[in-house]
Protein backbone atom coordinates (compact mmCIF):
# COMPACT_ATOMS: atom_id res chain seq x y z
CA UNK A 1 0.00 0.00 0.00
CA UNK A 2 1.47 3.25 -0.86
CA UNK A 3 1.84 5.69 1.72
CA UNK A 4 2.62 9.60 1.62
CA UNK A 5 4.46 11.34 4.13
CA UNK A 6 2.78 14.64 4.72
CA UNK A 7 4.10 17.29 7.57
CA UNK A 8 4.41 15.03 11.11
CA UNK A 9 2.03 12.16 9.18
CA UNK A 10 1.22 9.61 6.29
CA UNK A 11 -1.23 9.80 4.21
CA UNK A 12 -2.49 7.10 2.63
CA UNK A 13 -4.07 7.75 -0.56
CA UNK A 14 -7.54 6.18 -1.65
CA UNK A 15 -8.15 3.02 -3.65
CA UNK A 16 -9.19 5.06 -6.75
CA UNK A 17 -8.88 5.01 -10.55
CA UNK A 18 -9.21 7.21 -13.54
CA UNK A 19 -13.11 7.11 -13.67
CA UNK A 20 -13.10 10.12 -15.96
CA UNK A 21 -10.79 10.55 -18.83
CA UNK A 22 -10.46 14.12 -21.38
CA UNK A 23 -8.87 12.70 -24.95
CA UNK A 24 -7.50 15.33 -27.00
CA UNK A 25 -7.51 13.59 -29.69
CA UNK A 26 -6.13 16.48 -31.74
CA UNK A 27 -4.82 19.87 -31.45
CA UNK A 28 -5.62 21.26 -34.61
CA UNK A 29 -9.04 23.69 -34.95
CA UNK A 30 -10.94 24.85 -37.44
CA UNK A 31 -11.87 28.27 -35.90
CA UNK A 32 -9.73 30.76 -34.13
CA UNK A 33 -11.28 32.01 -31.38
CA UNK A 34 -10.45 35.56 -29.54
CA UNK A 35 -9.18 33.64 -26.12
CA UNK A 36 -7.98 30.09 -27.60
CA UNK A 37 -5.13 29.05 -25.37
CA UNK A 38 -3.82 28.02 -28.73
CA UNK A 39 -3.18 31.65 -29.19
CA UNK A 40 -0.36 31.76 -26.87
CA UNK A 41 1.50 28.52 -27.45
CA UNK A 42 4.29 27.96 -30.21
CA UNK A 43 3.02 23.84 -30.28
CA UNK A 44 2.59 23.04 -34.23
CA UNK A 45 -0.89 21.54 -34.11
CA UNK A 46 -1.77 18.09 -35.33
CA UNK A 47 -4.00 14.94 -34.84
CA UNK A 48 -3.65 12.22 -32.74
CA UNK A 49 -2.91 8.81 -34.88
CA UNK A 50 -4.99 6.29 -34.52
CA UNK A 51 -2.61 3.52 -33.46
CA UNK A 52 -2.11 6.19 -30.27
CA UNK A 53 -6.24 6.32 -29.77
CA UNK A 54 -6.54 2.88 -30.35
CA UNK A 55 -3.75 2.32 -27.41
CA UNK A 56 -5.32 5.12 -25.16
CA UNK A 57 -8.97 3.39 -25.27
CA UNK A 58 -7.44 -0.05 -24.58
CA UNK A 59 -5.90 0.80 -21.53
CA UNK A 60 -8.69 3.22 -20.02
CA UNK A 61 -10.72 0.22 -20.83
CA UNK A 62 -8.72 -2.16 -18.94
CA UNK A 63 -8.14 0.16 -16.18
CA UNK A 64 -11.79 0.69 -15.28
CA UNK A 65 -12.32 3.92 -16.57
CA UNK A 66 -16.29 5.27 -17.30
CA UNK A 67 -16.42 8.13 -19.13
CA UNK A 68 -14.32 9.68 -21.69
CA UNK A 69 -14.86 13.47 -23.15
CA UNK A 70 -13.63 13.94 -26.36
CA UNK A 71 -12.02 17.54 -25.70
CA UNK A 72 -8.23 18.94 -25.09
CA UNK A 73 -7.16 22.36 -26.70
CA UNK A 74 -8.17 21.62 -30.05
CA UNK A 75 -11.65 20.62 -31.83
CA UNK A 76 -12.66 16.73 -31.73
CA UNK A 77 -14.98 17.15 -34.65
CA UNK A 78 -12.27 18.49 -36.89
CA UNK A 79 -10.27 15.63 -37.13
CA UNK A 80 -9.67 13.37 -39.90
CA UNK A 81 -10.81 10.38 -38.84
CA UNK A 82 -13.35 11.38 -36.26
CA UNK A 83 -16.12 8.88 -37.36
CA UNK A 84 -13.91 6.06 -36.73
CA UNK A 85 -12.43 7.51 -32.73
CA UNK A 86 -16.10 7.30 -32.27
CA UNK A 87 -16.36 3.53 -33.80
CA UNK A 88 -13.02 2.41 -31.51
CA UNK A 89 -14.82 4.11 -28.44
CA UNK A 90 -18.20 3.17 -28.75
CA UNK A 91 -19.58 0.37 -26.45
CA UNK A 92 -16.57 0.34 -24.65
CA UNK A 93 -17.18 3.74 -22.47
CA UNK A 94 -19.72 6.68 -22.45
CA UNK A 95 -19.02 9.44 -23.95
CA UNK A 96 -18.82 12.73 -24.50
CA UNK A 97 -17.68 15.48 -26.95
CA UNK A 98 -16.56 19.44 -25.74
CA UNK A 99 -17.20 21.18 -28.78
CA UNK A 100 -17.43 24.56 -31.04
CA UNK A 101 -20.18 22.57 -32.95
CA UNK A 102 -19.35 23.68 -36.32
CA UNK A 103 -19.07 20.57 -37.58
CA UNK A 104 -22.02 18.88 -35.41
CA UNK A 105 -24.44 18.50 -38.34
CA UNK A 106 -21.89 16.58 -40.62
CA UNK A 107 -21.40 14.34 -37.99
CA UNK A 108 -24.76 13.74 -36.50
CA UNK A 109 -25.65 10.16 -37.84
CA UNK A 110 -21.94 9.01 -36.52
CA UNK A 111 -22.44 10.98 -32.87
CA UNK A 112 -26.14 9.23 -32.76
CA UNK A 113 -25.59 6.22 -33.79
CA UNK A 114 -22.57 5.53 -31.61
CA UNK A 115 -24.37 6.57 -28.51
CA UNK A 116 -22.47 9.61 -27.15
CA UNK A 117 -24.22 10.92 -24.46
CA UNK A 118 -23.59 14.17 -23.81
CA UNK A 119 -22.48 17.19 -26.35
CA UNK A 120 -21.31 20.40 -25.05
CA UNK A 121 -21.23 22.97 -27.29
CA UNK A 122 -18.79 26.49 -26.65
CA UNK A 123 -21.58 29.29 -27.68
CA UNK A 124 -20.30 32.55 -25.81
CA UNK A 125 -22.97 34.53 -27.35
CA UNK A 126 -25.89 34.34 -28.87
CA UNK A 127 -25.78 37.67 -30.38
CA UNK A 128 -24.94 37.07 -34.38
CA UNK A 129 -22.00 39.81 -34.09
CA UNK A 130 -20.48 39.35 -30.83
CA UNK A 131 -20.27 35.48 -31.76
CA UNK A 132 -18.34 35.86 -34.79
CA UNK A 133 -16.26 38.53 -32.88
CA UNK A 134 -14.80 35.61 -30.10
CA UNK A 135 -15.72 32.35 -32.45
CA UNK A 136 -13.47 33.81 -35.11
CA UNK A 137 -14.19 32.06 -38.35
CA UNK A 138 -17.83 30.53 -37.71
CA UNK A 139 -21.06 32.27 -37.85
CA UNK A 140 -24.11 31.62 -35.20
CA UNK A 141 -26.70 30.97 -37.89
CA UNK A 142 -24.40 28.13 -39.21
CA UNK A 143 -24.32 26.74 -35.71
CA UNK A 144 -28.07 26.38 -35.30
CA UNK A 145 -28.06 24.54 -38.04
CA UNK A 146 -26.18 21.89 -36.91
CA UNK A 147 -27.74 21.86 -33.44
CA UNK A 148 -30.99 21.18 -35.50
CA UNK A 149 -29.57 18.67 -37.91
CA UNK A 150 -28.21 16.61 -34.58
CA UNK A 151 -31.55 17.00 -32.97
CA UNK A 152 -33.40 15.64 -35.96
CA UNK A 153 -31.07 12.96 -36.24
CA UNK A 154 -32.09 11.91 -32.74
CA UNK A 155 -35.63 11.96 -33.79
CA UNK A 156 -35.28 9.70 -37.25
CA UNK A 157 -33.26 7.32 -35.07
CA UNK A 158 -35.24 7.45 -32.39
CA UNK A 159 -32.60 7.87 -29.41
CA UNK A 160 -32.91 9.52 -26.04
CA UNK A 161 -29.42 10.94 -26.26
CA UNK A 162 -26.88 13.11 -27.07
CA UNK A 163 -28.07 15.68 -24.34
CA UNK A 164 -26.77 18.89 -25.68
CA UNK A 165 -25.10 21.14 -23.01
CA UNK A 166 -24.30 25.08 -24.01
CA UNK A 167 -20.92 26.34 -22.44
CA UNK A 168 -20.55 29.97 -22.36
CA UNK A 169 -17.27 31.91 -21.13
CA UNK A 170 -18.32 35.29 -19.33
CA UNK A 171 -16.56 38.79 -19.68
CA UNK A 172 -17.59 42.04 -19.34
CA UNK A 173 -18.73 42.07 -23.17
CA UNK A 174 -21.26 39.22 -23.34
CA UNK A 175 -22.60 39.40 -19.24
CA UNK A 176 -25.47 41.49 -19.86
CA UNK A 177 -26.96 39.11 -22.79
CA UNK A 178 -26.60 36.53 -20.09
CA UNK A 179 -30.71 36.46 -18.94
CA UNK A 180 -31.94 36.32 -22.44
CA UNK A 181 -29.54 33.74 -23.27
CA UNK A 182 -30.63 31.12 -21.15
CA UNK A 183 -34.20 31.43 -21.95
CA UNK A 184 -32.71 31.08 -25.86
CA UNK A 185 -30.88 28.04 -24.90
CA UNK A 186 -33.66 26.51 -23.92
CA UNK A 187 -35.56 27.28 -27.28
CA UNK A 188 -32.68 25.53 -29.21
CA UNK A 189 -32.60 22.76 -27.07
CA UNK A 190 -29.92 22.49 -24.65
CA UNK A 191 -30.95 21.29 -21.45
CA UNK A 192 -28.01 22.89 -19.62
CA UNK A 193 -25.73 26.19 -19.46
CA UNK A 194 -22.71 25.55 -18.17
CA UNK A 195 -20.99 29.41 -17.30
CA UNK A 196 -17.54 29.81 -16.65
CA UNK A 197 -14.96 32.48 -16.50
CA UNK A 198 -12.17 33.98 -19.16
CA UNK A 199 -8.62 32.81 -18.60
CA UNK A 200 -6.82 35.62 -20.75
CA UNK A 201 -4.14 34.50 -23.36
CA UNK A 202 -3.43 37.92 -24.51
CA UNK A 203 -2.57 41.15 -21.93
CA UNK A 204 -5.51 43.17 -23.42
CA UNK A 205 -8.45 40.14 -22.53
CA UNK A 206 -7.03 41.19 -18.75
CA UNK A 207 -9.65 43.80 -18.79
CA UNK A 208 -12.42 41.52 -19.79
CA UNK A 209 -12.23 39.40 -16.59
CA UNK A 210 -15.48 39.69 -14.22
CA UNK A 211 -13.57 37.73 -11.26
CA UNK A 212 -10.46 38.66 -8.95
CA UNK A 213 -10.14 39.91 -5.43
CA UNK A 214 -12.59 43.09 -6.88
CA UNK A 215 -15.07 41.37 -8.78
CA UNK A 216 -17.40 43.45 -11.03
CA UNK A 217 -20.36 44.68 -9.32
CA UNK A 218 -22.88 43.63 -12.19
CA UNK A 219 -22.25 40.07 -12.25
CA UNK A 220 -24.32 39.41 -9.24
CA UNK A 221 -27.44 41.80 -10.58
CA UNK A 222 -26.84 39.65 -14.07
CA UNK A 223 -26.75 36.05 -12.68
CA UNK A 224 -29.87 36.51 -10.58
CA UNK A 225 -31.75 37.28 -13.30
CA UNK A 226 -30.44 34.63 -15.03
CA UNK A 227 -30.98 32.40 -12.76
CA UNK A 228 -35.21 33.33 -12.48
CA UNK A 229 -35.21 33.20 -16.41
CA UNK A 230 -33.40 29.33 -16.03
CA UNK A 231 -36.31 28.31 -13.47
CA UNK A 232 -38.80 29.34 -16.03
CA UNK A 233 -37.07 28.14 -19.00
CA UNK A 234 -36.95 24.64 -17.56
CA UNK A 235 -32.89 24.91 -18.05
CA UNK A 236 -30.17 24.16 -15.58
CA UNK A 237 -27.56 26.70 -14.80
CA UNK A 238 -24.21 25.77 -13.14
CA UNK A 239 -22.64 29.22 -12.19
CA UNK A 240 -18.73 29.41 -11.38
CA UNK A 241 -16.93 31.88 -8.41
CA UNK A 242 -16.21 35.30 -8.89
CA UNK A 243 -14.37 35.90 -5.36
CA UNK A 244 -11.65 33.66 -4.47
CA UNK A 245 -12.84 31.76 -1.38
CA UNK A 246 -11.25 30.05 1.42
CA UNK A 247 -12.25 26.89 0.31
CA UNK A 248 -10.87 24.69 -2.53
CA UNK A 249 -11.61 21.96 -4.98
CA UNK A 250 -10.31 20.43 -7.61
CA UNK A 251 -12.74 19.68 -10.02
CA UNK A 252 -10.01 16.73 -11.62
CA UNK A 253 -8.25 15.34 -8.64
CA UNK A 254 -10.95 15.80 -6.40
CA UNK A 255 -13.18 13.85 -8.65
CA UNK A 256 -10.64 10.96 -10.52
CA UNK A 257 -10.21 12.48 -13.96
CA UNK A 258 -6.99 13.16 -16.10
CA UNK A 259 -6.37 14.74 -19.61
CA UNK A 260 -4.36 12.88 -22.24
CA UNK A 261 -3.17 15.06 -24.82
CA UNK A 262 -2.68 14.70 -28.69
CA UNK A 263 0.64 12.94 -28.03
CA UNK A 264 0.23 11.01 -25.09
CA UNK A 265 1.01 12.87 -22.32
CA UNK A 266 -1.06 12.50 -18.73
CA UNK A 267 -1.51 15.17 -17.33
CA UNK A 268 -3.54 15.69 -13.93
CA UNK A 269 -5.85 18.27 -15.87
CA UNK A 270 -6.58 20.60 -18.61
CA UNK A 271 -5.17 23.72 -17.54
CA UNK A 272 -1.64 22.14 -17.38
CA UNK A 273 -2.02 20.36 -20.64
CA UNK A 274 0.49 22.32 -22.67
CA UNK A 275 2.69 24.63 -22.16
CA UNK A 276 1.32 28.37 -22.74
CA UNK A 277 1.19 31.91 -21.63
CA UNK A 278 -2.08 33.45 -19.31
CA UNK A 279 -2.67 36.68 -17.86
CA UNK A 280 -3.61 35.67 -14.11
CA UNK A 281 -4.82 38.70 -11.94
CA UNK A 282 -3.67 40.93 -14.75
CA UNK A 283 -0.03 39.32 -14.35
CA UNK A 284 1.62 37.54 -17.14
CA UNK A 285 2.05 34.23 -15.60
CA UNK A 286 3.89 30.92 -17.85
CA UNK A 287 1.77 27.73 -17.70
CA UNK A 288 4.23 24.81 -18.02
CA UNK A 289 3.06 21.45 -18.82
CA UNK A 290 2.33 19.24 -15.25
CA UNK A 291 2.54 15.30 -17.28
CA UNK A 292 3.45 12.06 -15.00
CA UNK A 293 4.02 10.15 -18.17
CA UNK A 294 3.44 8.83 -21.49
CA UNK A 295 0.89 5.81 -21.93
CA UNK A 296 3.15 4.97 -25.17
CA UNK A 297 6.31 4.28 -23.24
CA UNK A 298 4.80 3.52 -20.06
CA UNK A 299 1.32 1.63 -18.57
CA UNK A 300 -1.44 4.31 -17.83
CA UNK A 301 -1.96 2.14 -14.59
CA UNK A 302 1.70 2.71 -13.78
CA UNK A 303 1.48 6.01 -14.16
CA UNK A 304 -1.65 6.68 -11.98
CA UNK A 305 0.00 4.79 -9.24
CA UNK A 306 3.15 6.36 -9.42
CA UNK A 307 4.10 7.93 -6.50
CA UNK A 308 5.23 11.34 -7.86
CA UNK A 309 1.38 11.69 -9.61
CA UNK A 310 0.18 10.34 -6.21
CA UNK A 311 2.02 12.89 -3.81
CA UNK A 312 0.28 15.15 -6.36
CA UNK A 313 -2.99 14.09 -5.76
CA UNK A 314 -2.51 14.17 -2.39
CA UNK A 315 -1.12 17.53 -1.66
CA UNK A 316 -4.16 19.27 -4.39
CA UNK A 317 -6.67 17.30 -1.95
CA UNK A 318 -5.08 18.42 1.35
CA UNK A 319 -4.72 21.83 0.05
CA UNK A 320 -1.07 21.91 0.82
CA UNK A 321 -0.31 24.66 -1.82
CA UNK A 322 -0.29 28.67 -0.98
CA UNK A 323 -2.63 30.84 -2.65
CA UNK A 324 -1.48 32.74 -4.97
CA UNK A 325 -4.98 35.00 -6.04
CA UNK A 326 -5.43 36.69 -3.12
CA UNK A 327 -1.78 36.94 -1.60
CA UNK A 328 -0.70 40.51 -0.83
CA UNK A 329 2.65 39.92 -2.36
CA UNK A 330 1.93 38.50 -5.46
CA UNK A 331 2.51 41.18 -7.72
CA UNK A 332 6.09 41.48 -6.32
CA UNK A 333 6.94 37.58 -5.83
CA UNK A 334 9.16 35.89 -8.18
CA UNK A 335 7.00 32.55 -7.98
CA UNK A 336 4.12 33.74 -9.38
CA UNK A 337 5.25 34.00 -12.14
CA UNK A 338 4.86 30.52 -13.50
CA UNK A 339 3.36 27.45 -12.07
CA UNK A 340 6.71 25.94 -11.87
CA UNK A 341 7.62 26.16 -8.39
CA UNK A 342 5.76 27.91 -4.85
CA UNK A 343 6.82 29.54 -1.86
CA UNK A 344 5.64 26.14 -0.16
CA UNK A 345 8.48 24.40 -2.14
CA UNK A 346 5.89 22.75 -4.52
CA UNK A 347 7.00 21.70 -7.84
CA UNK A 348 4.88 21.72 -10.02
CA UNK A 349 2.62 24.28 -8.08
CA UNK A 350 -1.42 24.86 -8.16
CA UNK A 351 -1.24 28.08 -5.84
CA UNK A 352 -2.99 30.34 -8.82
CA UNK A 353 -5.18 27.66 -10.86
CA UNK A 354 -8.75 28.99 -11.58
CA UNK A 355 -10.60 25.69 -11.81
CA UNK A 356 -9.12 25.46 -7.98
CA UNK A 357 -11.33 28.25 -6.87
CA UNK A 358 -14.01 27.35 -8.89
CA UNK A 359 -13.26 30.10 -10.96
CA UNK A 360 -13.60 28.23 -13.99
CA UNK A 361 -15.21 25.68 -14.95
CA UNK A 362 -15.47 22.58 -17.69
CA UNK A 363 -18.28 19.56 -17.70
CA UNK A 364 -18.21 17.15 -15.19
CA UNK A 365 -20.88 14.40 -15.47
CA UNK A 366 -21.39 13.59 -11.96
CA UNK A 367 -22.80 17.52 -11.56
CA UNK A 368 -24.72 17.61 -14.56
CA UNK A 369 -26.28 14.30 -13.80
CA UNK A 370 -27.35 15.30 -10.74
CA UNK A 371 -29.14 18.45 -12.08
CA UNK A 372 -30.66 16.75 -14.52
CA UNK A 373 -32.54 14.29 -11.65
CA UNK A 374 -33.84 17.06 -9.69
Amino acid sequence: MLSIRMGRGEYIPPNTYPREVHVEVTSECNLNCEFCYRRSWDETPRDMDLELYSEIIDQLESIGTEFVWLSGWGEPTYHKNFPELLEIASGRFRLGILTNGVLLGQYAEDIVSHKVEKVVVSVDSLDPEKYGHIRVGSELESLFESIKELKEEKKRQKRKYPSIWFIKVLMKSNLEDLPEEVKRASEIGAVGLILSNLIPTQEHLSDQVLYGRNPDPKTRKVLHIARGKAILSRIKLVEPEFEYRTDRFCPFVGRDQLAINRSGDVSPCLFALHNYVAWIDGRRKKINQIKFGNVMKRPLVDIWWDKKYAEFRAHVELLQFPSCNDCPYEEFCDMASSNELDCWGNSPSCAACPYYRRIVLCPRTELMERLLSH
